[in-house]
């Protein structure tokens, strides 16, 4: 008698397969890097395990505060130092979330800073030396439209009510946005423990400001912010009515406080997934994004070749790696 799990697995291989076959060029691993796209960056820690936890390791001193200061400063850094807008973002325990605009096309370097430095800085922090993030990397979705750009907003604020954790977001001890209004700033002070002072790109204080993204250009950044908090609210009650219908409870705040950093989520997860690269709502939209980024996709492969072969190559737009090593032409933006 066959095992299912085996079976579901020759058939994933196998659906696998026939996709490859009926591509008519190489795989390509590259993705457009687009200044100006709005996207929404989440990373996840190795093995589901709460690296990112708020409370840190109270055996060696952490605060909720150290914490927050840390992962702050670390974000505002990066922003500085690569000039994207920043929109969102929260520290869960076990992954994070943030949204920017990439105005000068820097997305990968943005985020070797961000995410290099946080594994380096917390593992600092635990004694710990092994990989700190997931090796599938991060899940980066392109809003294509004003509403998805403020729904990826709404439920990066409201993520720690989504995940169950509590009741309402303005209550999560770890950095979060929530509440934050565009405009609004917070400092931060760089960490004496990890950062060199000596460092030029490591400022004693560092400012980290809520930008609006460039969406519903009618509304005033007032209006903006109370129609984002308007829809975590929504978002937040719904939460609570579903539970409630599920007879479960958020995690709480003194039971958070007793969660230990190297311990894994117990939660089932979806596996062999297809990471998602677009976020809408709507078919007829998302289809037309992933059709775009496959034509994409396509022509790269094709110049690709040429440079391979000596041939006079021009990547699309929005190529990052070749470019920026080897100096490969890129064509301008389509209108």
């Amino acid at each position: 008698m066959a095992v299912p799990d085996i079976e579901a697995s020759a058939e994933r291989r196998a659906a696998n397969r026939a996709r490859g076959d009926g591509r008519s060029h190489e795989r390509v691993r590259a993705r457009p890097i687009v200044v100006g796209a709005r996207v929404a960056i989440t990373h996840r820690c190795h093995d589901r395990r709460l690296f990112l936890t708020p409370c840190g390791d109270p055996r060696k001193g952490h605060s909720f505060e150290d914490t927050k200061n840390f992962y702050g400063y670390t974000i505002a850094r990066a922003v500085l130092k690569y000039g994207v807008s920043f929109h969102a973002a929260t520290q869960m325990g076990n992954h994070h979330h943030i949204n920017i605009t990439d105005r000068r096309g820097n997305r990968p370097n943005f985020k070797n800073s961000v995410h290099g430095n946080l594994a380096r800085g917390f593992n600092a922090r635990f004694g710990r030396f092994d990989s700190f993030w997931s090796g599938g990397g991060s899940c980066d979705t392109v809003a294509p439209t004003d509403e998805e750009t403020l729904e990826d907003l709404a439920y990066t604020d409201t993520n720690p009510t989504v995940a169950g954790v509590v009741k309402w977001s303005r209550l999560w001890p770890g950095l979060t946005t929530y509440g934050w209004r565009f405009g609004e700033s917070r400092t931060f002070v760089r960490p004496c423990k990890y950062y060199d002072p000596d460092n030029p790109d490591n400022p004693a204080v560092i400012t980290l400001t809520r930008t609006r993204p460039d969406i519903f250009p009618d509304l005033t950044d007032d209006e903006l912010s109370d129609k984002l908090i308007e829809r975590c609210l929504q978002i937040e009650r719904n939460t609570q009515a579903r539970l409630k219908k599920e007879n479960r409870r958020f995690m709480g705040l003194r039971k958070l406080a007793k969660s230990k950093w190297w311990k894994r989520v117990k939660s089932p997860e979806k596996r062999f997934t297809n990471v998602p690269t677009v976020a809408s709502s709507q078919a007829t939209k998302r289809v037309r994004e992933l059709e775009r980024n496959a034509e994409w996709r396509r022509l790269y492969a094709i110049e690709r070749d040429n440079h391979r072969n000596g041939a006079p190559t021009r990547l699309p737009h929005g190529a990052y790696m070749l470019p920026a090593i080897y100096n490969v032409p890129v064509a301008d933006k389509p209108p």
